[in-house]
């Protein structure tokens, strides 16, 4: 078998071989899990991005508040379709800086990217997509955020019965729900991620994307994955399966990638050691998952050429193999899977069949009533045991960063 690292022109010496596996060992062998790490990241994202103290700058943008009757709940929602996530711009547009205050994830864009910003509206009373950015005088909801990339996830593998998916395939047939992030207390109060996650399998939503790139897709899945690992026993899509279907469990074996700024200090690091940059930065799809795969293989590459002459990089050899495996069987928990075919009775129905189609009941008209109606009529999702529905219900945006700031802070939403 030829050795795949043969590619490799030089490797790094010993000395900066024990550096950079101690780097990385430094990273991920700190925290007990990826919740922890996973906080850390975002503190350090939203420090990285001019938020962590300047958290309201977004305030004069928005609506900052509004008040819902329950009794009489007469507002309708817009959802925007506000353009591509883009990676890296110098000046994020407002409606991205509430998203990056309200989710515990750090947000990414990347090729196939799209975002949708769902507002409450006392315009009409129903539910309408607007291509358009959204407007200072409507208070915001929600995010949506669909990706197209590379799959890597065992439950969509085993439900479409395909071991080795490829990327013409995904890209064609297949979107994720990569952020479905209601802003706080909306999620918490009225089940708004349920709304949200509603909205993101609208046949709207679905269509738009489909006719949103040069070549035109042809969408017959929609899958995401539970907000919260295998250590909860529920997820916030269990009541939605007469539109999202469980259908697995992730395999637990992806792990969380090193990010920035120690992931560009350790690549600027390497290159001027004569190890080129262009070995750990990537474009197109799947980019990040790329960057940080290669940047461990390469490591220990490193670690296990050195190992047979030197014991103490032999020990440390040992400790990263051992510190990789724990995030790949242990540290990172398997997520729930769930998808929606938009109402047919096979993924395939909308590829085999010439003519696409639309199920009524998936139109966000039908999907908001839906929602609406379970919320404050019949009193579902939960909400016969919440005092919420008792008063006037008031919104406002709270914020991730003041959240992060207590120590027993520890969620994922």
């Amino acid at each position: 078998m030829v050795d795949s690292f043969q590619r490799y022109k030089s490797i790094l010496d010993p000395a900066d071989t024990l550096f950079a596996a101690n780097f990385l060992l430094g990273y991920f062998g700190s925290v007990d899990d990826a919740p922890h790490l996973m906080r850390l990241q975002k503190i350090e994202d939203l420090k990285r991005k001019g938020l962590w103290e300047d958290s309201d700058s977004f305030n004069s943008v928005f609506k900052t508040s509004e008040v819902i009757d329950p009794t009489n709940p007469d507002f309708g929602i817009n959802v925007y379709a506000v353009g591509a996530a883009v990676d890296g711009r110098k000046q994020k547009p407002p409606h991205e800086k509430l998203l990056e205050l309200t989710t515990t994830h750090t947000v990414s864009g990347g090729w196939g990217c799209y975002n949708f910003v769902v507002t409450l509206t006392r315009k009409h009373k129903t539910a309408k997509l607007v291509k358009d950015q959204v407007p200072n005088d409507e208070f915001i909801l929600g995010f949506i955020q669909f990706d197209s990339g590379v799959l890597n996830n065992r439950a969509i593998q085993s439900y479409l019965d395909i071991p080795n998916l490829n990327p013409d395939f995904v890209n064609q047939h297949l979107v994720c729900g990569k952020g479905i992030v209601p802003t706080q207390p909306f999620g918490t109060l009225l089940r708004g991620g349920k709304l949200i996650a509603l909205v993101a399998t609208s046949n709207e939503l679905r269509d738009f994307y489909n006719h949103n790139f040069k070549e035109p897709r042809r969408l017959s899945v929609f899958y995401t994955t539970s907000l919260y690992g295998s250590s909860k026993q529920s997820s916030q899509y269990d009541q939605l399966d007469r539109y999202i279907k469980f259908i697995g469990e992730t395999s637990g074996t992806f792990p969380l990638r090193i990010k920035d700024p120690q992931k560009a200090q350790l690549i600027n690091w390497m290159d001027d050691r004569g190890i080129s940059r262009s070995e750990f930065t990537f474009s197109g799809s799947n980019k990040a998952d790329r960057s940080h795969e290669a940047i461990t293989k390469f490591v220990r590459h490193c670690l296990k050429k050195h190992s047979y002459k030197d014991k103490n990089i032999n020990k440390v050899y040992k400790k990263f193999e051992s510190e990789m495996l724990s995030w790949r069987s242990g540290k990172t928990e398997k997520k729930r899977t769930y998808i929606s075919v938009w109402g047919f009775d096979s993924w395939e129905d909308n590829i085999i069949n010439p003519e696409y189609e639309t199920k009524e009941e998936y139109n966000l008209a039908a999907i908001f009533t839906y929602w609406k109606t379970k919320v404050f009529k019949k009193k579902d999702f939960g909400m016969r045991k919440s005092d919420v529905l008792k008063n006037d219900i008031h919104l406002q945006y709270n914020l991730i960063s003041d959240d992060l700031r207590n120590p027993d802070f520890n969620q994922v939403r």
